[in-house]
């Protein structure tokens, strides 16, 4: 199958979310943490409609989306060649 390009990832995860109507009661503490053994590497984002950066408690959003993605790959260890053929 040959090496692995560097912009695949090992998982992938995706998420989406509407709603149409929404209020906060308390400001959200947002974060994601991507972590791996061997050592790994991972990104993470959101695209939002309807929702400003930050939020602001008691306000009424209407029409919201929030669509979320995370993706993380593992490293190969300097020992290990960069291959995902599969053995046969």
């Amino acid at each position: 199958m040959g090496t692995r390009k560097e912009t695949e990832y090992d998982v992938e995860i995706s998420a989406s979310v509407t709603a149409d109507e929404l209020i906060f009661h308390e400001a959200p503490e947002v974060g994601s943490q991507h972590r791996g053994s061997p050592e790994s590497e991972g990104t993470s984002g959101s695209d939002r409609s309807g929702l400003p950066k930050p939020v602001e408690t008691g306000t009424v959003y209407e029409d919201v989306r929030v669509d979320y993605r995370l993706a993380s790959r593992v490293r190969p260890t300097e020992d290990e060649p960069e291959d995902d053929s599969e053995e046969e």
